[in-house]
């Protein structure tokens, strides 16, 4: 894992890995930078700049080598030991990403679920689900260090503090509310409502009536 790579960096890194791990390598073992922007709509300077802080570089004919930038990058943004991860509420999402993270190309692990109310043993993926109740626990005793939360704005504040006191690192917030948590605990917040008014804004924003 490389130190200090500005957080933007890693975001990106993270979204080429996964569109390259869907890529046609068979047919095309290469890839331009300009082509891998174009996929994923983004600046091809913003391309090169991230690969160039990993110290990754291409074949000024033939692109970058896919297969080759994959492990590249996993080297650059995967920690050397599993990381255990655990849902809170997130519900069918969960599913989604517990099959991109069953993959050999990662070093996340979900170890675990949580609902609010009572559910069948396993939710999805052979992964337990637990009520609420044994979070604190559950944690503990299958060392989670990255939590990502999705439950009414109620609670969100309250299960923070019992993930902190649990010993969680990390916190993927799906809640509207800004989590109060010690400075060592990383929150990433994630607010769909405001992602959605953002959305109907500008899909909306020229064909809309003005009063």
């Amino acid at each position: 894992m490389i130190n200090n790579l500005p957080a933007n960096t890693v975001e990106r890194l993270s979204l080429y890995r996964r569109a390259l791990l869907n890529y046609p390598v068979e047919k095309k073992p290469h890839i331009h930078s300009h082509q891998l922007a174009h996929l994923l709509k983004i600046n091809p300077a913003h391309v090169r700049r991230d690969l160039m802080l990993i110290g990754f570089t291409g074949d000024i004919h033939k692109g970058y080598y896919i297969p080759d930038m994959i492990e590249e990058i996993g080297k650059a943004i995967d920690c050397t030991r599993t990381v255990k991860i655990a849902f809170i509420g997130i519900g069918d999402l969960g599913r989604t990403v517990a099959e991109y993270f069953n993959n050999e190309n990662t070093k996340i692990k979900i170890a675990a679920t949580f609902r609010l109310s009572e559910e069948p043993e396993h939710q999805f993926s052979d992964v337990k689900c637990y009520n609420i109740s044994r979070i604190k626990d559950v944690i503990k005793k299958e060392n989670i260090e990255l939590v990502v939360i999705a439950v009414p704005p109620d609670f969100a504040e309250t299960i923070s503090k019992t993930l902190v006191q649990a010993g969680v690192k990390g916190i993927l917030n799906f809640t509207s509310v800004h989590l109060q948590v010690p400075k060592d605990v990383y929150v990433e917040n994630y607010d769909m409502i405001n992602k959605l008014e953002k959305l109907a804004y500008f899909t909306h924003k020229d064909n809309c009536p003005t009063e």
